[in-house]
């Protein structure tokens, strides 16, 4: 005879999704489907593996939610075990959860203040903390489900995870947490960085591993028990996405995502259940406005209209973009645009007098020389505004003498009529580049 039960994880109950009230109506529906599947499936219990609401106070409509959807299973006689996620987590006494508890609808597992007692909880004590864990029993067998709540990575600096939990029979362990080996091999756009544990801090003895906290589905092993993340029931981003087009130059390219759903364990093997869920597609191009019109229209008659859209525009030079929401027509567009500086060969000579006009060329020509001594030259540009017509432009000889020259003339003027100095008060140099013209004039 062997056990066999659904594994839900990140339900996100009363998430209104880009602030639009209906997604959160998609993400009670698609949680309402899942347990009924799950019943459908004869499943002697259902273990939700945290974040079943989005916040940690949520809302009486979403409360009432989740009652409504958790009776369903209790009328079959089928009981739900539970731990609390990063998002619903709460650091008071008492949590929606324990409500939930309360009226029967789900068995809270992990630490806890006081002991619990019945049909399917137990508490023991270890390492000095009281852990409440659940117990399922079928025919001659008995199955320990062990939990805990979301702990940040912190905690796991300071505990192990083996000083409490040490199965002695078959057992689950439920998680809310982040294996590092799982970034590494999805290389997740979004989610890069919350992990707060690796496999070898998973502890020993345990048949399964009910994960829940990463959005994507994984498994890999841990000894002899399978380590397993469903994934979120709903799309929870666009890098969480059914199909992705990438522009190579040529044409776009596709690349299909994963699908959304839980699992469902017989004999502590999973097996994924798909959901249909909103759709997500995901497009990039790198072009000029006449190529990125004239594709992404040619491309718009794969998008469903009920879609996500995210169109990621990389661009050389801006042009309006609000074509876009005439050609897409989807549930939801959401326009990223991105600027990219123009790339020149190493070969290619370029022509500052493309960039500069005259006058900047020649305030670049006398700063740019490495002896720059021109500092009056310089000045009197700046003061004039322009370059005199048909001026011959001196080398750096007869530069460096024209202004000896200068310095001499006004040394012999001060000498001559030191009666005429007058005291003036030297003005302080603007702190903006912009306003050194106005200072210079005076």
């Amino acid at each position: 005879m062997t056990f066999k039960f659904a594994h839900i994880a990140d339900v996100h109950l009363g998430f209104e999704q880009y602030r639009l009230p209906y997604r959160a109506e998609e993400f009670r529906k698609t949680f309402e489907t899942a347990i009924k599947k799950a019943v459908e499936e004869k499943v002697d219990f259902i273990l939700i593996a945290g974040d079943l609401f989005h916040r940690s106070n949520p809302s009486p409509q979403t409360i009432k939610e989740a009652i409504d959807i958790l009776s369903i299973p209790k009328e079959e006689g089928i009981p739900v075990f539970a731990i609390e996620g990063n998002h619903d987590r709460t650091q008071k006494r008492i949590s929606a959860y324990n409500l939930l508890e309360s009226l029967g609808l789900m068995y809270v597992l992990g630490f806890s203040e006081e002991k619990k007692e019945n049909k399917y909880q137990t508490t023991e004590k270890a390492n000095g903390k009281l852990i409440v864990k659940g117990v399922f029993e079928k025919g001659n067998k008995s199955l320990e489900i062990y939990g805990l709540k979301f702990m940040s990575a912190a905690w796991f600096e300071r505990n192990k995870l083996s000083e409490y939990f040490k199965p002695s029979g078959d057992a689950v362990l439920m998680l809310h947490q982040g294996i590092k080996e799982m970034m590494d091999s999805l290389r997740l756009e979004t989610q890069r960085d919350y992990f707060e544990i690796t496999l070898e801090d998973l502890p020993e003895g345990f048949l399964y591993y009910a994960m829940g906290h990463i959005h994507k589905k994984w498994q890999t092993n841990k000894g002899l028990g399978v380590v397993a993340y469903p994934g979120s029931l709903e799309r929870w981003d666009f890098g969480d996405y059914e199909i992705r087009y990438r522009w190579n130059g040529e044409t776009f390219v596709p690349q299909a995502g994963e699908d959304k759903g839980f699992l469902i364990v017989e004999d502590f093997k999973p097996r994924f259940v798909k959901l249909d869920v909103r759709p997500f597609y995901d497009v990039k191009i790198k072009a000029d406005e006449r190529a990125a019109r004239q594709e992404l229209k040619k491309l718009s008659t794969k998008i469903p209209k009920e879609a996500f859209l995210r169109v990621d525009i990389e661009w050389e030079r801006p042009f309006d973009v609000s074509f876009l929401h005439e050609i897409f027509e989807v549930e939801y567009l959401h326009i990223r645009t991105k600027f990219k500086r123009p790339s020149f060969r190493p070969t290619q000579t370029t022509d500052l007098r493309g960039f500069f006009n005259p006058l900047e060329l020649k305030i670049l020509e006398l700063v740019g020389e490495k002896e720059f001594e021109a500092f009056e030259e310089v000045i009197e540009l700046f003061l004039r505004g322009s370059i005199p017509e048909k001026e011959s432009t001196p080398n750096k000889e007869e530069r460096k003498e024209e202004v000896k020259e200068k310095v001499v003339m006004k040394q012999e003027e001060r000498e001559k009529k030191p009666e005429e100095k007058k005291i003036k008060k030297i003005k302080k140099p603007p702190e903006k580049k912009s306003d050194l013209l106005s200072w210079l004039k005076g």
